[in-house]
């Protein structure tokens, strides 16, 4: 029976390793926050003498902001002035590539003659702008024009490869100088062949009046039978896993949609390809006007997504949604939102969740055909349908940007279950009955004669690699290495048609691996098995401060230190 000074002791060290862990999630979001502030603080700052080098070589100084051309003045060593530079940024800043704005400098002679650009910062994918950086042909094709010429150029050169990153970065160009950007992603305009096989009758398409983005189709006798409008440019923006995608509205006499028809995508094959041959994605949109559509809320109302190309379809659906509004040119305040909008698969989650909570605190655990059961349902349902599960990618992300409410509530529920119940009940509920990787291991536990037992310095070196691989989050993280953590865990692989080789030979070993050691992975590869473990009330050693606190605290410090030296 333990004494009143032991269980107050037990409170302080729990309270202690709660308090470590809400230290590190405040210390991730702010770090984040700064970060994100610095990036944007970047669009803006000067540009230095290295930057500029290339175009003008007697640089030795460039001067604060230029009011007339909003821009630096470039001055040589005797304060002579060699032309001056601009940038792109925060024109163009809502000009997006593949996946994000770019900031380009655009270098001016003394003679108002473009001498070249450099892009001087980009969020866009980095493949395609290396492809770009090399292209000379591109860099160059500005070269010797002013400003005004340079503004109303009509074709310009894109990398072979990289269409979107360079239309973005010429649009960027274009309106910095005081042109128009491109209007479209997708300069295609709506054709009469292309509605035909969905329209009978199909005749003649003409502009609507005072709807520039809405074309009437007419049959052979001039009579209105319909309407034609597309998601580009209003949705050029949305990019889904690596572009936006040009959708075709039909609509019939009455202003209701009967057809829905990608035009062209930018996004990655197979995923467009699994949308176009899906037969249920438009019907969520069918039969509705454009100013109902406009008022749906993705996530409130029930879409149904494709599970194999989750980003790509509610991207998709996304953009109809704003396209609709702005065809219609809605202006009314939005109702406010829900604070959780809840789906058919965020019921199926917490109902599993639920469930596991039942057995792990009934008789019910003991009953071997019952834990089976919900296992193989576990794995099905929660792993390869749904795929909720709490990873350090997720914490992570959660961390730095704040939970998303609107659009994961079944996650949601299921990590406050993973978190609340050992921090108060010291079940470790996640990990024994709600984990879809940990429930393959239990299921293929036992199934060979050769069982092993890891002890001694083994299992003393086994046991560290989890709190490593929490380091290395805690280090990628606050450092904003390029690395991502979905690569130290094998959760992605329930989504094999995307996870990648690493994640799916981390899946296979690790399953490999619970043939012989029971539950291998969880025990000696789990970072977040450890963060629950850590903070599970009644665990080991939980009444005195140990050596896992001690390298807590080691890591709140090591945060702490890249905070005051970042």
């Amino acid at each position: 029976m333990p004494t009143a000074k032991t269980k107050i002791r037990r409170y302080l060290v729990h309270s202690y390793r709660i308090g470590l862990f809400v230290l590190l999630i405040f210390m991730i979001h702010q770090q984040h926050r700064w970060f994100m502030a610095q990036k944007q603080g970047a669009m803006k700052q000067l540009v230095s003498v290295e930057k500029v080098a290339a175009f003008f070589p007697q640089a030795s100084s460039l001067g604060d902001w230029d009011p007339g051309h909003r821009g630096q003045n470039v001055f040589d060593a005797k304060g002579n002035k060699l032309g001056h530079v601009i940038q792109t940024s925060p024109e163009a800043d809502n000009i997006y590539g593949f996946s994000g704005p770019s900031n380009t400098m655009i270098a001016f002679s003394k003679e108002l003659k473009i001498l070249g650009i450099s892009v001087i910062r980009s969020d866009d994918t980095r493949e395609h702008l290396a492809a770009l950086l090399k292209d000379e042909l591109f860099l160059t094709q500005w070269n010797a024009l002013n400003a005004m010429e340079a503004a109303a150029m009509h074709e310009v050169y894109a990398v072979s490869g990289a269409t979107l990153t360079s239309s973005s970065i010429a649009d960027g160009i274009a309106r910095r100088l005081g042109g128009r950007a491109k209007k479209s992603r997708f300069p295609e305009a709506i054709t009469l062949e292309e509605i035909q096989p969905f329209l009978e009758g199909a005749a003649a398409l003409e502009s609507s009046s005072g709807q520039p983005y809405l074309k009437r189709i007419l049959d052979a006798t001039g009579t209105l039978i319909g309407y034609a409008c597309r998601t580009s440019p209003h949705a050029d923006h949305m990019i889904g896993y690596q572009g936006p995608t040009d959708v075709l509205f039909i609509l019939d006499a009455k202003e209701r949609v009967s057809e829905l028809v990608i035009r062209s995508s930018y996004d990655n094959e197979p995923f467009v390809s699994y949308l176009i041959e899906d037969e249920y994605f438009f019907n969520n949109f069918k039969g509705f006007r454009l100013d109902e559509i406009s008022q749906i809320e993705i996530g409130e109302e029930e879409i149904y997504a494709i599970s194999s190309a989750t980003k790509t379809s509610i991207t998709v659906a996304e953009g109809l949604v704003e396209s609709a509004t702005e065809i219609i040119k809605v202006h009314e305040e939005l109702a406010p939102q829900a604070l959780l909008n809840l789906r058919m698969r965020d019921y199926g989650t917490i109902v599993m969740v639920l469930f596991a909570l039942v057995i792990a605190h009934s008789r019910l655990r003991g009953k071997r055909w019952l834990r089976t059961a919900f296992q193989l349902t576990l794995v099905i349902y929660l792993g390869f349908i749904n795929a909720d599960m709490v990873s350090q990618a997720q914490l992570v992300g959660w961390a730095k940007s704040g939970i998303p409410w609107q659009v994961a509530p079944g996650l949601i529920f299921l990590t406050a279950a993973a978190f609340i119940t050992p921090v108060f009940s010291g079940r470790q509920v996640y990990c024994t009955h709600l984990c879809p990787f940990g429930a393959c291991q239990d299921l293929v536990a036992g199934r060979l004669p050769y069982q092993f037992s890891i002890k001694g310095k083994w299992e003393k070196i086994l046991v560290c690699i989890p709190v490593f691989l929490l380091a290395w989050s805690l280090i990628v993280t606050l450092g904003h290495l390029p690395f991502s953590l979905i690569a130290i865990e094998p959760f992605d692989a329930f989504v094999f048609r995307i996870a990648a080789w690493t994640t799916l030979t981390l899946a296979i070993t690790g399953l490999i691996a619970s043939l012989f050691v029971k539950r291998a992975y969880c025990r000696y590869a789990c970072p977040s098995g450890a963060l629950l473990k850590y903070l599970r009330f009644g665990g080991t050693a939980s009444e005195r401060f140990g050596l896992r606190d001690v390298i807590a605290t080691a890591f709140v410090l090591l945060a702490m230190a890249m905070l005051v030296w970042r």
